[in-house]
């Protein structure tokens, strides 16, 4: 069907069941977009969930032709959803709790599913790759910082150099980690 998913979206405007449609199409590559960037299966969880309950509760809103531009849409919401939840550390539940949405529990083997389905295992190889590449005093700056989750200023009085040299080694580490690993994109969407 051309333009399924945006047609199921307009659709969804006058029959709610029709975002059934939108929802069987884009949750799992939701999902992994979201798991690829929070690393935890709960939250990813999570965010799809308020991600679809906010499509839905604003599907009237959607003005698109394409089922790119149905998919974009989508993938705005998540971003949406991502930078909240990233600026309150928890997730705003409004409107999963609105729509009555309740959540069952993550089994062993859809955890382990979901893991799989981000890629989480080739991507902590294409990390650990990276971080071997990284020059010695860099890749000392970004464990005492990103791993062992030490202040700036021990980071600086460990390594024996200002904290501005101490963040930018790290800044510089993580540049570098980011330049070399290869994050697939969805098709059609800016991450």
């Amino acid at each position: 069907m051309a333009n399924g998913l945006s047609a199921s979206l307009r659709d969804a405007a006058h029959a709610p069941s029709e975002f059934s449609r939108v929802y069987d199409a884009k949750a799992q590559e939701l999902l992994a977009f979201l798991m690829r960037r929070t690393f935890d299966v709960e939250v990813a969880r999570d965010l799809t969930a308020e991600t679809f309950a906010q499509a839905f509760e604003h599907r009237r809103r959607f003005r698109g032709q394409t089922d790119a531009e149905a998919s974009a849409w989508l993938y705005s919401i998540a971003r949406h959803q991502l930078g909240r939840y990233a600026r309150n550390g928890v997730i705003q539940r409004k409107a999963v709790e609105r729509l009555g949405i309740e959540l069952p529990a993550v089994s062993d083997d859809d955890h382990q599913r979901i893991i799989e389905l981000a890629g989480l295992a080739d991507l902590r190889k294409s990390v650990a790759d990276a971080v071997s590449t990284l020059p010695p005093d860099q890749r000392e700056a970004l464990r005492l910082r990103v791993i062992d989750e030490h202040p700036y200023s021990d980071v600086a009085a460990t390594l024996g150099v200002s904290e501005e040299t101490a963040r930018a080694r790290v800044s510089r580490a993580l540049r570098r980690i980011a330049d070399l690993i290869d994050m697939p994109t969805p098709t059609g969407v800016n991450p």
